[in-house]
């Protein structure tokens, strides 16, 4: 069976592309941690985005994702 696990995390940074850089090297090694001792994955990315609008909760299940 084929599986994708999805996690959102939304974070209030203060400061700017350096404070960013360094939260998303942080999430990076945690991300890889997780990895390195999990046969089951085949393939892992991680990135960080600037986030736009109110922070609040999200329903994963109500979120589309496209294919490219």
């Amino acid at each position: 069976m084929k599986a994708r696990g999805i996690a959102i995390i939304d974070l209030e940074i203060d400061g700017g592309f350096k404070e960013a850089a360094a939260e998303e090297v942080a999430l990076e090694n945690l991300i890889a941690d997780y990895v390195k001792g999990n046969s089951r994955v085949v393939h892992y990315q991680v990135e960080l985005r600037e986030r736009r609008g109110e922070p609040g909760s999200v329903d994963l299940s109500k979120m589309k994702f496209r294919a490219n």
